[in-house]
Parts: structure tokens; sequence; C-alpha cells
């Protein structure tokens, strides 16, 4: 072997020597061979060490690329694994919840509680001899959020209760109640039990045993009779009645949970079963909780438990469905009530916020499943059968009486339609008394119509006007005087005074030599100065809300006039009126900015004030002249604002009202002036006012006898309805009446002439049109309601006025007298005569009324089976585990397979460099 081989110099390495152009002179040495050429051994030597070379660099590169790969195979092991524990970890601190349903059925079920509120809380009658009625209509019919203490004295109820209410004027079972079966056994009134809830008096209906079977004749059967007959005002306003069905041991939420079944139909009530499991913290929201009032918890009754320590901590009581303890807390008497109570239900928030209610951990549900059938006529004829018709008769003439009289609403309407035959009547008889000769009475009849429209007119505009000085008084003037109170009259009040204090301040902070002092005096100073700039502030935005609601003709309050809506302020707004005020004359125009600039005037005074005071407190020096400059400059300021502002106010701010006033002092004016022609002509027609003998002997007198004894029924309880509706049903009513028919028809085929002072009157009339349609400050009030009469061209007016007098003074048909007057009088008597007709059909009871009073309820299982929802852990630590452990075996898998295979690789390679190096020593030998 060659020196090289035996020092160790070539071992793993395929390159012999270093590759140059001329052989290796040891090489040669030590092979002791001979070559012939050196080509010759340059040509063996390139194409040993090019093959081993190759081969070398392919080992090399395949043995990298194998170990990359698999190192990135054991990092995406890695990766996948720790996200799959970590993700496992967070879905187990969810605390997922899987939810099982399972159907169970029984041979029979628990009947649930049934308890049934008539819609209406109230029974007229009862009431009514309670006297309670007004009472409850009071509080019910519209006006509750305006019930006051002035009621409850009114009706000597502060004491009373809402319990006393409901228990004793509300509808009995016995009333309600019909007929009753149970699994088709007989049940009655006596099953139920009377039970306050939210939707006051309701009765409760408790199973004796529990349901067998299912369908609607296996179950609850209910014939009720809602007394529709009976309602009144009160806190619910549908007809039927509510069903709500839940476990006994529950508070029924009526009003919300509750169905509601109308009258006339045959409901089906079928139900379904549902038991619920929820799971406690932190996998459910369920919480086992004691309750003071109930036995067993339900959401239902923690609520209506912690609306009842609410309102007895709020209000020392509870209201009329809440629970008590040993009398604790009593029930709200009514002034407890509205003053106390109400306002609470009124913000619902504060309930709830003071409410820890969780849900219920095991609670039953029952499912229903509504459905209607109108009674048919079969139907009706079987109940008539099951009910004392006579009974009910008696019972419902009696109530028809009493709600016709106490009910506003039905007894407004009568007493209107009587009132309104009183007006036709008067008018007609009036007619007939004064037409005595047709001449005569033609011109009484035109002189009160014309003059009752032009005073129409009159009083339209004098009402308007008034509405706009009201307007301008409370919502502009009045902005003034409340600016005025708060901050105007504020801003210079006692100002030299306010100087003499600031200087004595100043004085003193120079004297004193204690800095503790020294800073009081200085804090002490600039407050009253911030104060007074404060107030500067406010009276310049104040002054600028001012002048821009006189610029504008924007209201600064929302006063409402009357009846009118406080929408209609901003069309009666005399907008040009206010604006023009601003600069109707050199006052005007400038006084009416300069206020803003006398408040900045004050404002920058008060600046100078706070800057001397710090200069007084820095420097411990005063300068007496800076002092009175700045002095000067504020009390000048101040005279100058109180010279501007009661300039504004004269000149722009009261000018409107003045001008207003005026105007409507101008229209009461011309309204006398209506009067005094209107008397005057009627004064020259007293000496030929003369009635018809006749029809004044009999026919009036015997239908104003008619309408006094009508009347009597609204002031006095002992004449009734009916006994009225005889008297307008009678054949002498009805024979009197065809006389004065016939006796208005002759009188409407004559006419007459008036001869006296039509022109005076039209020229008042032309007048007063004038002055509305040039108003231009109601002009934008016109547009707004539509007055298309007061828009129209003042020349068509007049001539229209003009045409139409001329018309009325050239006719003489009596017939003009008589106008619609007749046709209102038998209008209204034949409405009248309806109306009670109406009334004495609604007193017998027949199919109608039992349609809108009775109803047939069915309610039953609609199979024995329940459905059970169960809440149940989806994800615990074993099933953790298992996860982690599959994780952690597919990673290990993986490691190992990487280890044989590396190791595959490392022997792999030793195997081949020992090979190669074999090879290489038998080629150099």
């Amino acid at each position: 072997m060659s020196s090289r081989e035996k020092s160790g110099e070539i071992r793993n390495n395929y390159y012999p020597c270093e590759v140059r152009v001329l052989p290796c002179d040891d090489e040669e040495e030590a092979s002791g061979q001979h070559r012939s050429t050196w080509g010759h051994l340059w040509a063996d030597f390139v194409s040993s060490t090019t093959l081993h070379g190759i081969r070398y660099i392919f080992y090399q590169e395949t043995y990298i690329l194998r170990r990359l790969l698999w190192t990135v195979l054991m990092l995406f092991c890695i990766t996948l694994m720790s996200y799959q524990i970590i993700d496992r970890i967070m879905y187990l601190h969810s605390n997922p919840v899987n939810v099982n349903v399972k159907i169970n059925y029984n041979q029979s079920l628990t009947f649930p509680a049934v308890t049934i509120c008539n819609q209406n809380a109230f029974k007229a009658t009862t009431a009514a001899e309670r006297n309670w009625y007004r009472l409850i209509e009071t509080m019910y019919n519209g006006s509750s959020k305006s019930f006051s203490q002035r009621d409850l004295d009114r009706f000597h109820a502060s004491t009373l209760t809402f319990n006393q209410l409901f228990q004793q004027a509300s509808h009995r079972k016995e009333d309600m109640i019909v007929s009753c079966r149970w699994a088709d056994l007989p049940c009655g009134p006596k099953n139920f039990s009377e039970q306050l809830t939210d939707y006051g008096n309701c009765y409760r209906f408790v199973a004796p045993e529990n349901s067998r079977s299912t369908g609607a004749d296996n179950g609850l059967k209910l014939l009720l009779n809602v007394e529709q007959y009976e309602y009144m005002p009160g806190p619910n306003e549908a007809a039927g009645v509510k069903v709500l069905t839940h476990v006994k041991n529950d508070h029924p939420r009526v009003r919300e949970l509750g169905i509601a079944v109308p009258t006339g139909t045959q409901a089906f009530i079928g139900l379904q079963v549902i038991l619920v499991h929820n799971l406690e913290k932190p996998h459910g929201q369920c919480q086992y909780k004691s309750l003071k009032f109930f036995p067993h918890y339900s959401y239902d009754s923690c609520l209506v438990e912690c609306y009842t320590e609410v309102s007895a901590r709020r209000c020392g009581c509870r209201d009329y469905y809440m629970p008590s303890l040993n009398g604790f807390p009593p029930p709200c008497d009514l002034e407890q009530y509205f003053t106390c109570l109400k306002p609470l239900y009124d913000d619902f928030s504060l309930w709830l916020e003071s409410c820890d209610c969780p849900t219920d951990c095991d609670y039953t549900m029952y499912d229903p499943v509504m459905s209607y059938a109108t009674t048919s006529e079969y139907a009706g004829q079987r109940f008539m059968d099951k009910i004392n018709v006579t009974t009910l008769n008696s019972k419902l003439k009696r109530a028809r009486e009493i709600t016709h009289r106490m009910d506003a609403r039905k007894l407004e309407t009568f007493k209107e339609k009587v009132k309104q035959m009183e007006r036709t009547f008067v008018d007609v008889k009036q007619l007939i008394e004064e037409t005595i000769q047709k001449h005569i009475m033609n011109q009484i009849g035109n002189v009160t119509e014309h003059y009752k429209n032009a005073i129409r007119v009159t009083n339209r505009r004098i009402l308007l006007l008034r509405f706009q000085i009201y307007n301008v008084q409370k919502n502009f003037m009045r902005g003034r005087d409340a600016m005025e109170e708060r901050t105007l009259s504020h801003l210079c009040n006692s100002f030299h005074e306010f100087v003499f204090a600031y200087e004595t301040n100043l004085r003193n902070l120079i004297t004193e030599n204690d800095t503790a002092i020294r800073r009081t005096f200085y804090v002490s100073t600039i407050n009253m100065v911030d104060v007074r700039t404060e107030n500067a502030k406010r009276a310049l935005a104040n002054f600028t809300v001012l002048y821009d609601a006189y610029v504008t003709g924007t209201p600064i309050f929302r006063y409402k006039f009357q009846k009118f809506a406080r929408r209609y302020n901003n069309y009666i707004v005399p907008r040009p009126l206010l604006n023009e005020s601003t600069y109707h004359n050199p006052y005007a125009r400038r006084y009416s900015v300069k206020l803003g600039d006398d408040i900045l005037s004050i404002m920058d005074a008060l600046s100078s004030y706070r800057n001397l005071t710090w200069e007084v407190f820095s420097d411990a020096s005063l300068n007496i002249t800076k002092m009175n400059l700045v002095s000067g400059s504020f009390i000048d300021a101040c005279e100058k604002f109180y010279h501007t502002k009661s300039t504004l106010y004269y000149e722009t701010v009261d000018r409107p009202e003045r001008i207003l006033k005026k105007r409507l002092e101008h229209t009461e004016k011309q309204k006398a002036d209506l009067i005094k022609i209107k008397s005057s002509m009627l004064n020259t027609l007293e000496d030929l006012q003369n009635t018809s003998i006749e029809m004044r002997g009999g026919v009036l007198v015997r239908m104003e006898s008619i309408l006094q004894a009508t009347f009597t029924y609204f002031t006095y309880s002992n004449r009734s309805k009916i006994s009225v509706s005889d008297l307008f049903h009678s054949n002498e009513f009805i024979s009197d009446i065809s006389q004065l028919r016939q006796f208005l028809q002759e009188i409407a085929t004559r006419g007459a002439l008036l001869y006296d002072r039509w022109l005076s009157l039209a020229t008042r009339v032309k007048h007063i049109w004038q002055d509305i349609i040039k108003d231009r400050d109601l002009k934008e009030y016109y547009e707004f309601k539509n007055y298309t009469n007061f828009l129209r061209d003042l020349e068509d007016v007049k001539n229209e006025i003009d045409s139409d007098f001329r018309h009325v003074r050239a006719k003489d048909d009596i017939r003009f007298i008589v106008g619609n007057k007749d046709v209102l009088l038998f209008d209204a008597v034949g409405n009248l005569q309806r109306e009670l007709l109406k009334f004495q059909k609604s007193t017998i009871f027949d199919e109608e009324v039992l349609k809108n009073n009775f109803l047939e309820l069915n309610i039953f299982y609609r199979q024995l089976s329940y459905e059970e929802i169960t809440q149940q852990e989806a994800y615990d630590i074993f099933a953790l585990l298992c996860d982690i452990g599959g994780s952690l075996g597919l990673f290990i898998g993986a490691s190992v397979m990487t280890l044989f295979e590396l190791f595959d690789l490392f022997g792999t390679y030793i195997a081949d460099s020992k090979t190669r190096s074999k090879k290489n020593v038998k080629i150099n030998q």
C-alpha cells in the first residue's frame, strides 16, 4: 500500500488526491508500476473519480431530502396533536349540552289545573248596586292615566281595595258556568274555586282524578255564559273568556299566557304534556330556589313573589292578585295603588331588575292545540234547552236597563238622539208659533238663518283671534317672561351693589397679609364674577332663542289652547306680524338685535373683572384707575342693557299682542252690530207673533209632554227605557206625527218677503268677510285647515253676499221658512224610534243573544303520552382524556415510524460507504 493509504489520508473520500493536470508523483512512486504514457494514467484517474463523485453526491442529497421530509412530518404531527388537545380542552370548558327527547306512554295522566277568566272583569248590575259603576268607569274608560286623588275623594273610595272590587263586583261562577262535565261525569260551579289572578277574579278547576282517555268526551266540557249584556268598562275590552292550563301549584299568569276564546264558538283545546329537565350551572341556567309564599318553585311563582316583595318594599302593600303570608303584605287600597303601585307598573324595568328568578330545573308544560267551530243552529237550540230562559230573560232585561243607563257611551247616544229630536222639535214649534202671517214668518226664518251664518263666521274669527293672542302670550311672551325670571332680570340686578362688593373685595385682597385669607378673598371674588358671567351666557342664549322665535315664528313653548291640538300651534302663529315687529320702526330695527351686543359687552366687562382680580392677587397691588375703568364699563353696559331690553320688550315683544287685541275688539264690535241689527229686525215683528191654535193646543203639547217624560229618564231612575219606548210607539204619538207632517208640508208651499234692514246686515257681513280674507296672519292657518271659504277672492265673496241677500229679499215663498226643519224633525223621531225598538228587541233572549254570550269549551288530552326533554352533559373529563390519548397515540406511532426510517437511512449509508471503500482498494491495486 502507498504511504497515503497507510497514513489514513484516503478514507471515505473518493478523491485520492487533489485534482490537477499533472499525475500524482507520490502515487506513481507508491504503486511501483510504470505507465507507458501520462495520458493513460490521466484517463484512468478521471473515469474512476467521476463515477465515485456522482454516487457520493446522489447519496448526500437523498439523505438530506429524506431527513427534511421526516422532520417536517414530525413537526406537523406535533402541531396537529397540540391543536386537537387544546381544542378538546376548550370544548370541555364551553360546557356543551345535549338535549334528549323521549316520548313516554302512560295509562293515565294528571289533568292540569284549568283557570277560566271572564274577559270582562266587572258585572254592571252588581257594580251599580254597590255604587261602584262610575268609579270603575272613571278608572278604565280611557282616563286611568289622569285618575287622581280628587277622583278618589269624589267617589269616597280611597280606602277601597281592588280585592273588594274584583271579589264583590265580578261575574259569579254560578252565572257563568251553565253546564259542566268532566270525563263524561257531571260537575258544576261547586267544582271551581275562586282565585284572583292578574286578569281579575277567575275560577279554577282541579280534576278529582287522572285522565284515563283522550278526546273531547273524556276531558273537561263547559258551557259558559260570559254575560256580555252585563259588560262594562274594565281592564280588558274583548268578549269571551281567557283559559290557562297549568300545574295546580303554579301561580297562573293569565294575562300573558292565557288563551282567548270568543263567544258564539265551540272551542277545542287539545293538550300535550311536556316535561322539561334542565341542568344547573355551569352547563345550564336552572337553579333550585325556595320561595316564601309558595311551597314549590316555578318561574311564574318566583316572578309574582318578586313583584310582591318589590311592591311591599316600595309601597307597603301588594296588588290584588299577589300572595300574602299571615296577612302581610296587606292589599293596596286605591289611593296606594294610584299614587305608588301604578307608577311602579309604568316603569316595569324596575321590577325585572329586582327579580332573580332562574329557570325551573324540572317543570311541566301543557302545549295546547286550538281549533274552533261556530255554534250551529242545532247547537243553539240544544243550549236553549239547557238553560232557564225565563230567568235569563229577567236578568237580561234588568241588565239592559242598567247598562244602557250606566254606560256613558250608550246613555250619551240615546240622550243625543233625544236632544236632536228636542232641537228639531223646538225649531218646528217656533216656526209654527210664529207663522201666523206668512211674510212675517218668512222674515223671522231668513233673518235667523243668515244671522246664525254670520255669527258662526264671526265667532270663528273671534275664536281664532283669541287662539292667536293666547299663542303669542303663552308660546312667545311667556318665553320672554320665563327668560326674564331666570336670567335676564338677574344679569344686571343690583349691579351697583355688585360693583361695590367687588371693589371692596379687591381692597381687602390688598390689605390682607394672611395667604389663606387672601386666597379665600380671591376665590370669593372670582366666584362672584363667574356667577355673573354664567348668567350672561345663559341670558345671551335666551335672547337668541327669543329673537329667533320672533323672526322665524317658531314657538318657544307648546301651550294648548282649549280643545285645539298642539300641532295647530305652529300654524296659528302670526308669523308676518311677529317678524314685522323686529323692524317696523327705527327703534325696533335698532334695538331688536342690540340686546345681544349689550350682553356681550357685559361679558367683556366681567372678563376684565376676572383678569383684574388675578393681577391684584398675583401682584398684591391694585391699580385704582384700571379698576374704575372696568367698573365704569360694567355699569355703562348694564344701563344700556336695561334701556335696550325695555325698548325691545315694548316695540318687538309686546307689539303683536297689542295689535291682535285691537283686531279682536274690532271683531267683537262687529258681532255686537250684527246682534243689534238682528234684534231690531225681530222687534219689528213682535206685534205679529201668533201661533196656530190647533197645533199648539193639540199635537205640539202632546209631543212636548212626551219629550218631558223622556227627559225624566235621565234624571230619575224610576223611569225605564222600555216605558219610554212604549210612549214613542203608541198609536197616539204616531197619529200626531202624521198630522204634524201634513201641516208642515202645507206651510212649505208658502213664502213671503223681508223688507227691512237686509242691506245693513249685508254690509256688516261683507265687512266681516273682508277682515277674515285680508288677514295675512291667519292665512297659514286657513291653508292648514283647508278653509277654502277664507281663501277665496274678496271681490267674489262680496258679489256672492250681495247676490244671496238680494235673492233672499226677493223671495216670499213660505217654504223657505220651513227649509229642512221638518225633515230634521222626522229624521230625529225616526232615529229615536229605531233606537228604542232595537233596545226592546235586545231585552228578549233569542239566538242572537245566545251567540253573543255563550260558548262551549272542551279541554282534553290529545294522547296519553308525554314528551320528556332532558338536558345532559355532552362532554366530560373522561371524553377529554380519551381524545388526548388518541392524539398522543397518533403522534407516537408517527414518531416510531420516523425513527425506523432514520435508522434504515443511516444503516444504508454506512453499508454503502464500506462497499465503496472496498471497491476503491481493488481499483487502486
